[in-house]
């Protein structure tokens, strides 16, 4: 009864709420940054190097393409510099996410000194990296939206050289791609590297990875892109946190040194929060229209607290989607 009551409100808050709103637009999209930058799979700077690695990755495994072609960094050692553009926001949540690579794996990020190649944190337009170390001063963009640990951790990754999840060779025998959900002109962004089976470290598919998309990434109507094959309702990716396999692979390709302090391999739990939304999926499709919250603020209060960042916690929905199409209701 309470479900059919909430589709039944829902339904005429739609109708309403359209009449006075024509156009509603979705969160910023990175496809583009200016004239001269490209941005891949949402997050993920096209670079020289990327493009020679994907070029001479075709028909290859994805553990080919980063031993040929992209960089890691010397013994786990990232140096970095933080521009003035960085907000105290992201400040803090840059000074987490390295708590998080220190405490449980390998990988130093150190304060630069005279290092040739380095990292810079810069307050640009959302959130971006470029894949693995480039040589010289390479950016991870921290913009408004991504002041958020577990957005910051999934930058540094590619910046230690790490590709999306789902982009792995053998993700067919996982994971379904729902191309007809798909934003138009965003298909590009659910290839594959390639018709071989990938070896990505000896290591599972991960379908709970700090690197998986989400089920609706770049979705034109709010159904999934995504989906397990074997549970078409297992949520996929997260953007809070470590899964155990991403510190397994980090050790692999990061290894400890002797003297190295032994970190922890068990990803965190993350606790549900007290405050929640009534109807999940609903909320977030809601809530992801400008002005709905506010103009309809005692509904959703109610139904969908959490979507709409009336919790007294951070709401993840403040959070910029980066694999968010440019779909908009006409």
């Amino acid at each position: 009864m309470k479900w059919f009551l909430f589709s039944l409100l829902s339904s005429l808050v739609i109708v309403i709420f359209m009449g006075f709103s024509c156009k509603v637009t979705a969160a910023p999209s990175q496809r583009n940054l200016n004239n001269k930058e490209e941005i891949l799979e949402g997050d993920i700077l096209v670079t020289d190097n990327l493009r020679h690695a994907l070029d001479a990755g075709k028909g290859r495994t994805r553990r080919d393409i980063v031993s040929d072609k992209i960089k890691r960094w010397p013994d786990g050692v990232a140096p970095y510099i933080i521009d003035s553009s960085v907000s105290k926001e992201a400040l803090k949540a840059i000074r987490k996410a390295m708590h998080e690579f220190h405490k449980r794996t390998c990988v130093k990020f150190v304060p630069r000194s005279n290092e040739p190649d380095y990292i810079e944190f810069e307050g640009n337009l959302g959130c971006f990296s470029a894949i693995g170390r480039q040589g010289g001063k390479q950016r991870i963009s921290v913009g408004e939206g991504c002041e958020y640990k577990g957005t910051v951790m999934h930058e540094m990754m590619h910046a230690l050289g790490f590709f999306h999840e789902q982009s792995r060779t053998d993700r067919d025998d996982y994971i379904m791609v729902l191309w007809w959900n798909i934003e138009p002109g965003f298909e590009k962004n659910f290839d594959s590297y390639g018709p071989e089976r990938v070896d990505s470290a000896d290591e599972p598919y991960d379908f709970d990875s700090l690197m998986h998309y989400d089920n609706r990434a770049f979705s034109k109507n709010g159904d999934n892109t995504l989906q397990a094959i074997t549970d078409p309702n297992r949520p996929l990716g997260n953007m809070d946190d470590f899964s155990a396999i991403d510190i397994k692979q980090l050790l692999k390709d990061y290894p400890c040194k002797a003297w190295d302090k032994k970190p922890a391999v068990n990803a965190q739990k993350s606790q549900k929060p007290k405050c929640q939304d009534k109807f999940e999926k609903e909320c977030k499709h809601f809530a992801s229209h400008d002005g709905y919250c506010d103009y309809w603020k005692n509904f959703m209060r109610k139904w969908c607290p959490y979507s709409c960042g009336f919790c007294k916690h951070d709401s993840p929905d403040k959070r910029l989607n980066i694999w968010k199409g440019e779909n908009h209701i006409e």
